[in-house]
């Protein structure tokens, strides 16, 4: 019997709670032997997946020191354990998994969930920045399979780089089993990251105003900045925090929410062409979003009309999410529109492009 082809997927994060990776795994798991190597950010069990799972402890978890620190881990792991394929997740796994894969005469994927060097993270500090571009440059012309989450930034990579980049949007698996929540619970649900720039600290004002309550699911480095905030507003008993939720359980929450958020500040082009997972959560738990108006939104609202539009002022956050308190027929629209939306945005859809592109690999 043929053995199958074996691919290792690095991340820098903690492969229990990444949604893109666990679907993505899964589907190359059908024809590859797949395994996803990450860190230990909780202690939740990682579950049973058709794909080898391992995480790894850090004493240091951020900082210069720890980027460091991880890729010389991980490149000495990649040199000494058989693989046929890397697949590099973002900028901060590639450098080690590009290195590993040359020695060894193996492939590498580049798979970019973001326009890493125009985080709002880096920009204000152009020394670090400039370190993660000298890396981008050198290695990204070299690539021969590339893909990235939305097609604004695949378009800004295969011209800065001149080496195509393929979309693979972060889609979740169309479950046909799906029964729709016709009585949604008093909550709003923001999911994600808590990181600056993702506009929570005006949703939170935004709840003085909203007589709703708003669940918060994710963790980040501003987390105990946000909720000081809310308890400065006197907020506890609307606004919730729920750390780090296994996919399974935020689906079930996002299905019961109200509404969901998706709104970011404009802090750099990351965010400016985002297209984040948030985004089809919460169209797959056909609930109406609040969303911003940048590119990638406009450009798939224009075909299904699934959210309404905000910037991320607390007093336009508040008129978004009254609209759709007060307007039914539109709130209704909208979640019709989400049920359509999902019979074509789907991982079903997006994983063919992923298959194809692993096909083309010799």
């Amino acid at each position: 019997m043929e053995q199958k082809p074996r691919i290792i997927a690095t991340v820098i994060n903690d492969v229990v709670y990444d949604q893109r990776m666990i679907r993505i795994c899964t589907s190359l798991s059908k024809k590859y032997n797949v395994s996803l190597w990450g860190r230990r950010k909780s202690d939740a069990a990682a579950e049973k997946r058709p794909f080898k799972q391992k995480r790894s402890n850090f004493l240091i978890k951020s900082g210069p020191l720890f980027y460091m620190m991880y890729n010389i881990r991980l490149f000495f792991r990649l040199l000494f354990t058989k693989f046929d394929i890397v697949h590099a997740v973002d900028l901060d796994t590639l450098l080690a998994g590009f290195l590993a894969a040359r020695i060894k005469g193996k492939h590498i994927v580049y798979d970019s969930h973001e326009y890493f060097t125009e985080v709002p993270e880096l920009l204000k500090r152009e020394h670090v920045r400039n370190i993660w571009l000298r890396i981008e440059r050198w290695i990204v012309p070299k690539l021969h399979y590339a893909i990235t989450v939305g097609s604004k930034i695949a378009e800004v990579y295969t011209k800065e780089y001149e080496v195509s980049f393929h979309v693979v949007r972060n889609c979740p698996e169309l479950d046909e089993n799906f029964e729709i929540v016709t009585e949604p619970g008093d909550y709003l649900i923001y999911q994600g990251a808590l990181n600056k720039g993702r506009g929570i600290e005006n949703l939170i004002l935004a709840m003085r105003e909203v007589d709703f309550n708003l669940k918060i699911a994710g963790s980040g480095d501003i987390e105990e900045s946000l909720k000081l905030l809310v308890k400065e507003h006197n907020l506890e008993n609307k606004v919730s925090f729920l750390g780090l939720i296994k996919p399974a359980d935020l689906k079930e929450i996002t299905t019961h929410a109200y509404a969901g958020i998706n709104v970011s500040e404009n802090l750099g082009l990351s965010y400016y062409y985002s297209l984040n997972n948030k985004y089809f959560d919460y169209i797959h738990a056909a609930i109406p979003a609040v969303t911003n108006a940048f590119p990638e939104y406009e450009k798939l609202n224009n075909e299904f009309d699934c959210c309404v539009f905000s910037d991320s002022s607390p007093k336009e956050l508040v008129k978004a999410i009254k609209l759709l308190i007060d307007d039914k027929a539109r709130y209704a629209e909208l979640k019709k529109n989400c049920l359509l939306a999902r019979q074509v945005l789907n991982w079903q859809s997006e994983e063919k492009e992923l298959l194809s592109i692993y096909a083309n690999i010799t």
